[in-house]
């Protein structure tokens, strides 16, 4: 079986479990028209990913924890948020760029100072993102979707509109909870394939993560570490989480 088979059921049953929250593994077994063997297989994945446990016959969501609204993640951690966009400012070229711009607190702090630029071209989902750049010298569009308060962001389950045609020179990224996870994450399906579409479209990629991010978990795993150009975090991470990604990717520690 192809691995993009495998994948791709991985994430439909992902997607129904998100759906149901439990579904039973000889429904799976009839749905995907595969052995039970296979179905485990694919269980005991996902198990490893953080997205399920099993129970006797059944698969069950792992729900994660609700984030806040970002207007009150946004005073969290504030110091830790600032050194990360500090961080990240220097890696922004100064002439004409395009750059695509997460959702979230960090982010929107990131907009802040983008606002201080000119002659960017900035694609972001995020409202809290766009109200910091409305009145800046720089080129802003918006992608569609249906809009989440808490996130203050619009969503498109079907992420087709990140400007097809449209190459982005970087990217900048959050991520929700890291704990026991081997890359980024966020707590949401629909913001995870979002994620996923800026990664493909973009020539570096760059994450950035304060530092109590590692003392929680997260529903999806976005991508795996060395799907990221750059990580930027605190300097207190664990130990052990600092060599799993320096092993992986380039760490800058602010």
């Amino acid at each position: 079986m192809k691995a993009e088979e495998i994948q791709a059921r991985r994430q439909a049953i992902t997607k129904l479990l998100y759906q149901k929250n439990e579904v039973r593994i000889n429904e799976l077994v009839n749905q995907f028209q595969v052995s039970d063997e296979t179905i485990r297989k694919d269980l005991k994945y996902l198990a490893s990913e953080g997205i399920l446990e099993k129970r006797y016959g059944v698969a069950k969501l792992i729900q994660a924890k609700p984030l806040e609204p970002v207007v009150n993640r946004t005073p969290i951690n504030y110091a830790n948020k600032s050194k990360l966009v500090q961080a990240a400012a220097k890696l922004i070229p100064k002439g004409r760029c395009s750059i695509g711009l997460d959702q979230g607190s960090t982010a929107a702090l990131l907009a802040n100072h983008l606002k201080t630029h000119d002659n960017k071209h900035i694609f972001t989902g995020s409202l809290a993102a766009i109200l910091e750049l409305i009145h800046s010298k720089n080129t802003v569009y918006c992608v569609g979707g249906r809009y989440s308060e808490a996130d203050m962001s619009f969503q498109n389950d079907t992420a087709n509109q990140l400007y097809d045609d449209v190459k982005y020179d970087l990217c900048f990224l959050g991520s929700s909870g890291v704990l026991g996870r081997d890359g980024f994450c966020t707590s949401s399906l629909v913001d995870a394939e979002i994620k996923r579409q800026l990664i493909a479209k973009s020539t570096r990629t760059i994450i950035l993560l304060d530092s109590q991010k590692f003392n929680y978990s997260s529903l999806v795993q976005v991508a795996k570490w060395q799907a990221a150009d750059i990580v930027i975090t605190n300097q207190d991470i664990p130990a052990d989480a600092r060599r799993l990604i320096e092993a992986k990717t380039r760490l800058i520690l602010v």
